[in-house]
């Protein structure tokens, strides 16, 4: 038996095969441009697989407000046409298979929490960094969601002057930073750009890669003495960078010492799986809620 994995993003689907614990046969395609190019895409997908494969199942990682209680996805996303309807139930009915739909972020956290970087601990929380800060927390391997299902939502946290761990702690604000310090436009300077600048002694980026490294251990430190997790593991783009990872437990060490919070100081490390732990989270997923249903 073999569970079908989509892990859909705004300008890609990738998908894959999980079967006796391994993703095969991987691949990606252009996002459709509507939900019934959507759907055919998936199907066709589905039925090649099926000439393979015995499909037990379909399991999804998505962008949005995942509400798994009435199969809907709320919120917004680069995706705007798979919102705020039953898409689990026109699934299901298209597929004429289970179907399973989690959060992307939530699904990368359930990867890594259960078999990845946090498999040897019990209370994990895993935080996303991209063009905003996202995460989920998982306990013995388990999603807690909680009462609103907006457990994770760690960017929406105010750090400073009103202003969030999202605007304040992600290498795209650092560099948005830079670039007005520098009277430049917008978007013509990338997080990497800024780090690279820093390593060649430009005072500016040096500063401005210290502030990103600040905002990402209070935030990190704050999330610590609040759930007091076991282990703490940062995934996107900024986990390519070992350097990146010194930095930040500099200045969290710095942190917690000023704080006297070392008892506290949290263990951080990169994700494990990074562009892969979308689509393990959609099978592990899938493979928690059928075994909790039989």
């Amino acid at each position: 038996m073999a569970i079908l994995l989509f892990d859909w993003g705004g300008s890609a689907i990738k998908y894959g095969i999980w079967q006796q614990g391994a993703l095969t046969d991987t691949a990606a395609i252009k996002t459709p441009a509507s939900w019934p190019e959507m759907k055919t895409l998936l199907l066709n997908i589905c039925q090649q697989f099926q000439q393979r494969y015995d499909i037990e199942g379909v399991s999804v990682s998505a962008p949005g407000s995942v509400d798994d209680r009435r199969g809907i996805i709320g919120g917004l996303s680069a995706i705007p046409y798979i919102h705020h309807f039953a898409i689990v139930d026109e699934l299901t009915a298209l597929f004429a298979l289970p179907v399973c739909i989690e959060n992307d972020a939530n699904s990368a956290g359930i990867a890594e929490a259960a078999l990845g970087a946090g498999r040897d601990y019990q209370h994990v929380l895993f935080v996303i960094v991209g063009s905003g800060v996202g995460g989920a927390i998982v306990e013995n391997k388990v999603l807690r969601r909680g009462s609103h299902r907006y457990a994770g939502e760690f960017g929406l946290m105010t750090l400073h002057d009103g202003q969030t761990f999202s605007e304040l702690a992600t290498a795209v604000a650092m560099a948005r930073r830079y670039a007005r310090r520098m009277s430049l436009a917008a978007d013509s300077v990338s997080g990497a750009d800024v780090f690279r600048l820093a390593e060649e002694g430009d005072d500016i980026a040096r500063q401005e890669v210290a502030l990103f490294y600040h905002w990402m251990a209070v935030g990190l430190l704050n999330l610590q003495v609040c759930y007091d997790p076991d282990c703490l593991i940062i995934g996107g783009g900024i986990s390519a960078s070992d350097k990146i990872l010194s930095g930040i437990k500099q200045r969290l060490a710095e942190l917690a010492n000023e704080k006297a919070l070392t008892e506290f100081l949290p263990h951080v490390v990169f994700c494990q799986y990074r562009n892969e732990a979308n689509l393990i989270g959609a099978a592990v997923n899938f493979e928690q809620k059928q075994g909790a249903r039989r």
